[in-house]
Formats: structure tokens, sequence, C-alpha cells
């Protein structure tokens, strides 16, 4: 478990992640893992935000619930559950370098687009939704930087701030509930990884607070370009990170 100088500055980054991803959705990962990796196993980290990402968005859930369309949201959600017993596997059995390069690309790419208010028609089929909740957690549950494939599909739908939020926290919930079973059957969840979770909480409340504060203060379009730049930024952290070995 994480102590002392390692422990303050894990959630320091937690609070950091949790008001990102209190005010977009999404994002979490890209604070909090380059991070955590510096203490933990990536496994662990793996296990670990995404139980943190859990709980984050079930009190994200609480707060903006009325603003959610579940007609429009099962099919990322039954996409999303889908995932995850292969993304489980993947986390348990491969590595992950070739993955986290695909995706960084694709996102990337997508985002582009999106910034442009370039239409893409596959974000309007209706296997749309499935195919995003599908990559989503497939991305989530091996490499914890899923949440943007995602954003690109709430942005191409031009849903309002709080139902993306309330979208996005449906999605991990469910995702992110089923992998953490998962993950304790296959032996990813130890007593240290357990503790490790319960020692950042205090950080995830911290910065869920900050982020109610944050999300008064923006209007539709700094939300859109607050999403677009957050999905770049992961996008290319992880492709520099990966193509250089950090």
């Amino acid at each position: 478990m994480v102590t002392g100088l390692e422990l303050l500055v894990s959630i320091l980054a937690v609070a950091a992640s949790s008001v990102v991803i209190g005010t977009v959705g999404f994002g979490f990962a890209l604070v909090a893992a380059p991070v955590l990796l510096l203490y933990l196993e990536p496994q662990q980290v793996v296990v670990v935000i995404n139980s943190l990402i859990g709980l984050m968005m079930a009190m994200v859930l609480l707060r903006t619930w009325r603003h959610l369309e579940f007609r429009p949201s099962i099919g990322l959600v039954l996409g999303g559950v889908a995932a995850t017993p292969i993304g489980v596997l993947a986390l348990n059995s491969a590595s992950p370098g070739l993955l986290r390069i695909t995706i960084a690309l694709v996102i990337i790419f997508l985002a582009l687009f999106s910034l442009k208010n370039i239409q893409l028609p596959f974000t309007q089929s209706k296997m749309a939704g499935p195919g995003f909740g599908f990559l989503t957690v497939l991305a989530t549950t091996t490499i914890a930087i899923g949440g943007p494939i995602a954003a690109i599909y709430a942005i191409a739908q031009e849903w309002k701030p709080d139902r993306v939020r309330a979208t996005l926290a449906l999605l991990f919930i469910t995702s992110d509930i089923t992998a953490f079973a998962l993950y304790a059957a296959t032996g990813l969840v130890g007593r240290d990884t357990l503790a490790n979770i319960g020692v950042m909480i205090p950080g995830m409340i911290i910065g869920f607070g900050v982020a109610g504060v944050v999300v008064n203060h923006i209007n539709d379009r700094v939300f859109r370009h607050a999403m677009i730049a957050v999905i770049v930024v992961a996008g290319t952290a992880t492709l520099v990170r990966e193509l250089s070995g950090v």
C-alpha cells in the first residue's frame, strides 16, 4: 500500500483526475495513470483506476440522473458489458502496447474531425452505440483510457453536457462493476489493491466537490471544446508514452 509522500502525491493526482472526469465525464486516467505508475504495478494501476472511476461515476449519476435518457444509452451499456470479459482477459494475459498505439491514433483522428464539426456517418448508425460502448470498455478495462472513445460518440450526438455526464456515468458504472467482479475472479484484486483504492477515496471526494463548482460555470460551447481538448491530450500522451517506451 502506498504511504507517506507517495500517498500524498497519489491523492492529489486522484483529486485532479476527479475534477476532470466530474467536469467532462471522462479523462480520469489521463492525470492519475502517469502518477500511479510510479508507485504501483501496471495491472494494479488499471484495477485501482477503474474501481475509483466506478465510485466517482456513481456520485456523478446521483447528481445528473434526471438528464439520463435510458433508451439511447442502452446500446452503449450493452456493448460495454459485452466487452468487459475480453478486456479483463487481455489485461491478464496480453501485452497492451499495440492496443495503446491503435487506440491513441484512432481517438486523435476522430477528435480532430469533431473539432472541425465534420459529421462522421457511422456515429449515427443503429450499431454505433453498441460499437462505441464495446470499444470504450475494451480499452478501459485493459489500459484505462477508453473514455475518449465514448466522448467522441457523445459529441457526434450533440448531447447537452449533463446528458453526456449521465450517460457516460451509467456506462462506466455498469462496466466497472462487471470488471471488478472479473478482476477479483481472476486474481487481480488482492488486499494491497483494496487498500490502495481505499486510501485514495478522499482525493476522489475532494475532486468531485471541485467539479461540482466548475460545471456550474461552463456553457455548452466551452464544454464541447473541453471534451475535445481532453481527448486530444489523452491520445497524444498515450501515443508519446508508448512510442518513447516510458
